[in-house]
C-alpha cells in the first residue's frame, strides 16, 4: 500500500461521525487503529504493539490485524499454530524485526494439544471454501465436529469432512509468549481461536497490560462464557459493543 493512500485512508477513518460510532463498534475500532497510525506518524513514542491470537495469515476476514502496514514502526506478536497459516501468515507480515510469529497454541498449560484443520491441499486447490482456512479448531463447538454449521445434516459436509484431520501442535500459556518476547504494553488485543477464545482471554491480565481495543470472537463460544468475557471486560471499567459475531471493547 502506498505512502500517499494509506494516509489518506488513516485521515478519512478519523473523519467519522460520532453518531456513526455508537452505532458500530467496528468502526469505533477503525477510529482507534486510525489514530495509533496518526500518533506513530507524528511523535517519536513507543511502537504500537499488538497481540493476536488466532490469527491465521492476518489478511483473510480480518479488519485490524492489516492496519500493521498503516501504522509506522507497529510491532506484533502473532500467534497461529496451524503450519499452512503461519506461511501466509508471514508471506504478509515479512518483517521479522517487528513482527513475530509464535508457532503455537495457546492453553492453560505448557504441551501438546490436538488441533481440528483442515487438509493444506485441498485449501490451497481451492477444494475447498477460502473462509475454511481459518477454521482450526481446539474445541466440539463449530463445523471441525459437524455439528452446527456444515453440520451432519447438510449435505456440503460429506463433501468437506474427508478433507479434516487431526495435528499435534505444541502449546503454551498466553503470560509465557508474552515474557518471552518481551511484551510489556498491549495496544490491541484479538483473539480469533474458534471456540477457544475465553481459554485465551481469561489469561489476559487487564490490570497489567490495559489494551486500549480488545476484539475477541464469541461465534463458536457457549452463553456462559460469553458471559465471562463480558463479566470480565466490564469489571475492568471497558466500553462494550456486539458486532455480528465479535465482542469489541475500549479502555
Amino acid at each position: 500500500m502506498s505512502s500517499v493512500s494509506s494516509l489518506a485512508r488513516v485521515l478519512l477513518s478519523l473523519g467519522l461521525p460520532a453518531s456513526l460510532l455508537d452505532r458500530g463498534p467496528a468502526l469505533r475500532g477503525t477510529k482507534f487503529l486510525a489514530k495509533a497510525a496518526l500518533k506513530a506518524r507524528v511523535s517519536g513514542g513507543r511502537p504500537f504493539q499488538m497481540v493476536n491470537v488466532g490469527a491465521c495469515d492476518g489478511a483473510l476476514f480480518d479488519d485490524v490485524t492489516p492496519w500493521l502496514h498503516r501504522i509506522p514502526r507497529s510491532r506484533a506478536m502473532l500467534v497461529e499454530p496451524i503450519p499452512y497459516n503461519q506461511m501466509r501468515l508471514r508471506a504478509n507480515y515479512p518483517d521479522t524485526s517487528r513482527f513475530v510469529i509464535e508457532p503455537v497454541a495457546v492453553t492453560r498449560t505448557k504441551g501438546t494439544i490436538t488441533v481440528r484443520t483442515f487438509d493444506a491441499a485441498a485449501l490451497e486447490a481451492g477444494t475447498l471454501p477460502i473462509e475454511f482456512i481459518g477454521c482450526s479448531s481446539v474445541t466440539d463447538t463449530n463445523l471441525m465436529s459437524g455439528k452446527n454449521a456444515w453440520g451432519e445434516a447438510d449435505a456440503n459436509f460429506n463433501r468437506f469432512a474427508p478433507h479434516l484431520k487431526d495435528i499435534e501442535v505444541p502449546s503454551e500459556t498466553l503470560q509465557t509468549l508474552l515474557d518471552r518476547n518481551g511484551i510489556g504494553h498491549i495496544d490491541a488485543f484479538l483473539v480469533d481461536c474458534e471456540g477457544a477464545d475465553w481459554m485465551v482471554f481469561e489469561q489476559l491480565d487487564l490490570q497489567r497490560y490495559r489494551p486500549g481495543l480488545i476484539k475477541i470472537e464469541i461465534g463458536a463460544l457457549p452463553a456462559a462464557q460469553i458471559g465471562e468475557v463480558v463479566v470480565k471486560l466490564k469489571t475492568a471499567g471497558y466500553q462494550v459493543g456486539f458486532q455480528a459475531e465479535d465482542i469489541w471493547a475500549f479502555g
